[in-house]
């Protein structure tokens, strides 16, 4: 019985090793994995609406405000100290994002850009309560 379990123990190991294949790689999924990152990019942007997000590394809170050209009000949002807002979606076009501090002694800042679609902009504030210049993503 113990030369049984030997032999079916080497039986396994023969068979195993002789149903592998060497076979090169190369051509054979190159043209699957083309496609699909092809795939991926093309789907990634299809005129997607600009977005804005304000991030706040700074030591006082912060309004972020988005204005569209007509002066509209697209989005308030209030920014806590260490964090961010969320992504907000605005129609293309130029646009007018305004930060204001809640300290007296913080200027406030106006930033205009004119955004299309496929674009994200980041506007940051650094830890001397300053605005950075403004982070455009273009997404394709």
């Amino acid at each position: 019985m113990n030369n049984l379990l030997k032999f079916v123990a080497c039986l396994c190991l023969i068979f195993s090793s002789t149903s592998c294949s060497l076979e090169p790689l190369e051509g054979q999924n190159s043209g699957n994995s083309t496609k699909i990152s092809n795939a991926t990019a093309t789907t990634f942007c299809d005129n997607q609406d600009p977005q804005s997000r304000l991030i706040n590394n700074g030591t006082i809170a912060y309004t972020f405000t988005i204005i569209d050209i007509d002066q509209n009000v697209i989005e308030i949002l209030n920014v806590a100290p260490g964090t961010s807002s969320s992504w907000s979606s605005f129609n293309e076009g130029q646009t007018i994002f305004s930060v204001d501090g809640s300290a007296y002694n913080v200027s406030d800042s106006k930033v205009v850009l004119d955004m299309s679609t496929c674009t994200k902009v980041e506007i940051v504030i650094n830890n001397l309560n300053e605005v950075n210049e403004p982070i455009i993503l273009t997404l394709d």
